[in-house]
Order: structure tokens, then sequence, then C-alpha cells
């Protein structure tokens, strides 16, 4: 192997470390390579191998082991900025592939086809690797709806399989007791008030400084931020007609489950959350809480004729951090773990 044969194949190794910028400096160095062999008369058959073992590494590295992440929206903020790149990784609980062949990663590296952005591919579509650890409480996941391939989500996992969820104005309850991380949680609220005056001299003892980011829509109320202990102080503080959580897009949203069992965003559950092996009687009640997850991840042609089942896959569920603006399974439901792709690489 001559020099330049050494040479080229240390700047494509070198290339697979900055994997986040993969696609550019794998693009050049290809024309380059390819330059040389269409041009130098002399069969270069090393570099033609070197081409070969990169390509093989990079598929292994972006869909086996790590992935870089585009943040969509705002359902993470303060942890989680938008439209900022995340590093991800696959390898803990398995990458995803979709079965179609027009999905598949060679020919999805440089295009997206018309049924991948249209979102016709649910999770029963998708393969998925063997993981080696299974999802933890306050990790951050990319993951897919379970009916939608569409788009990717970003959200943090509050609730395991087994455990029993609620969501109260935004705040979780797991297993019955109010998750100690969302206490110091400042979430949104509309604060409607008689006494203008009284409310804010209220305010001002509480600390609770109106900044630029509150803002009066009207002249009886006004949009606040506020943490548990806060809205606590501020009830009973008595200079509030009402305190109100608020849900971004909160008419346009579809609480899951809001039809049959009347949940709304403000209250929503509770609800255990089914897991590998996991037996249940096909009641009424039953079949109203589960029988879209036994017609969707789990694949059951005809649940209706069951008198019980016994669930095929674990189950999360996930929020946003920021719960006022974030679409995650109070409206999409529990996330199968055939739909959990990464764990989001962030120091907390």
């Amino acid at each position: 192997m001559n020099k330049r044969d050494r040479l080229i194949g240390v700047l494509l190794i070198l290339s697979v470390l900055f994997f986040q910028y993969l696609w550019l400096l794998l693009s050049v160095l290809l024309l380059v390579v390819l330059g040389i062999l269409i041009f130098d008369t002399r069969y270069d058959r090393y570099a033609l191998v070197m081409v070969v073992l990169v390509m093989l590494l990079y598929l292994s590295t972006k869909f086996m082991f790590y992935e870089t992440y585009l943040v969509p929206t705002k359902s993470m903020l303060p942890a989680l900025n938008s439209n900022v790149t995340v590093q991800g990784e696959k390898w803990r609980y398995g990458g995803i592939y979709l079965s179609a062949v027009e999905e598949w990663p060679l020919v999805t590296m440089f295009t997206r086809s018309s049924k991948y952005r249209t979102g016709k591919f649910a999770a029963k579509d998708r393969i998925k690797m063997i993981g080696f650890w299974k999802p933890k409480k306050n990790d951050i996941l990319a993951y897919y709806a379970p009916v939608d391939s569409s788009r990717i989500h970003i959200e943090r996992c509050i609730g395991l399989p087994g455990d029993v969820v609620s969501v109260e104005e935004g705040r979780a309850v797991i297993n019955g007791k109010e998750r100690e991380e969302d206490k110091t949680l400042s979430l949104r609220y509309m604060a409607y008030f008689s006494d203008y005056m009284r409310f804010r001299e209220a305010c001002k003892e509480l600390s609770l400084f109106m900044n630029s980011d509150d803002y009066s829509v009207s002249e009886d109320a006004v949009y606040m931020s506020l943490d548990k202990t806060m809205l606590d102080r501020l009830r009973q503080g008595g200079v509030v007609d009402s305190l109100v959580f608020r849900q971004r897009g909160e008419t346009r949203r579809k609480v899951f489950l809001a039809d049959s069992c009347g949940w709304s965003f403000r209250h929503w559950g509770p609800y255990k959350l089914p897991y590998k092996g996991m037996r249940i009687e096909l009641t009424p009640e039953n079949r109203m809480l589960y029988g879209s997850l036994l017609r969707g991840p789990e694949r059951v042609a005809d649940p209706d004729k069951l008198t019980s089942y016994v669930f095929q896959k674990d189950y999360y569920f996930m929020l946003g951090d920021n719960r006022g603006n974030s679409l995650d399974s109070r409206f999409l439901g529990p996330i199968p773990s055939c739909c959990i792709e990464a764990r989001i690489l962030h120091d907390d």
C-alpha cells in the first residue's frame, strides 16, 4: 500500500469520527476517490476496498449505534431548544428500520419517499434491532408515535411498564405519588382576578414579578409561569378567582381516550401501562382502555372475540418538560418498546 492509499484511508476513517458531518465529508471523499480510480491508469484496489469498508462502517454507525437528531419542537424546553441537533445512542434500545423496500437505509440515505413523509407507515411496518438495555425513568428518548411514522418525537420517559400514571394540570403522578421533578417545573397558567391592584401586591409579596414573558390578555386575566410551590401559595392567598393550566393548541389536539374516558390534558388518567406478559381480562372497561393498543402495536386482528389477552410488548409514558406545548403520551397514548429508537445524550 503506497502513501496515497494510506492517506485516503486515514481521511476516510477520521471522517467517521465526526459522523454528525458524515453526509458532507463522505460525499466529498467519495468523489475524490472515484476521481482517482477513473483518471489513474492503474487499478487501485486498495482505495476501492477502503471505500467499501468505510461505507460499511458508516452504515453500522448511523443505523446501529449512533444517530444525529434535530429537536423538532419546543416540547423539551428548557432542557433542549428546538431546531438544535443532539446525539442519540441507538445501540441501547436497538435501531429501527422500515420494512418496505423503498424505505431501506441504502435507499433513504439521500432521499425520503412520499410514504415516509405522509406517515403511512405505522409501528407494525418497522423492524427493530435487538437492544441491550431498557429505557429508564427520566431518560430523554427519540421515538415514533405508534400510528404515525412521519416524524420523530423527543420527550422524557416518566412512566415505565407496570406503572399507574396520571397527569394533573401538567404534573405527573406515578403510582399515586407526585413526581418530585415536577414540583419545581414552571408551567403556564391563566390567572383570573377581580382586583388587579390586590393581585399585583400579592405577586410582589410572593416575588412573582411579571416579566416580559407574562402579559395581560385582558383586564381580568394574566398568563403566569408558576412552579408547584408558587401555585399553591397563590391559590391559598385568595387573590385570584381561578388559575387554569393552559395547553398550546388545546382545541386542535385530541387527547388519548378523551371520548371514552372523558380525560383532558388538564386531568389525564389514571392509566396502568402494560408490560410484556401482563394478562388482562377483556372486560368492557379494559376494552375501552386497551382496545387501541390491541388493534395497533399488538396487532390483534379481532380483539372483540377474545376474553383475555397477554401483552407482547412493554409500554412507556412520555412527557415533554414544556408541558404546555408538547405533543406527548397525553395525546399519542402509551409508546410501545418497538417505537423507541434512541436515548438522547444530554446533561441534565
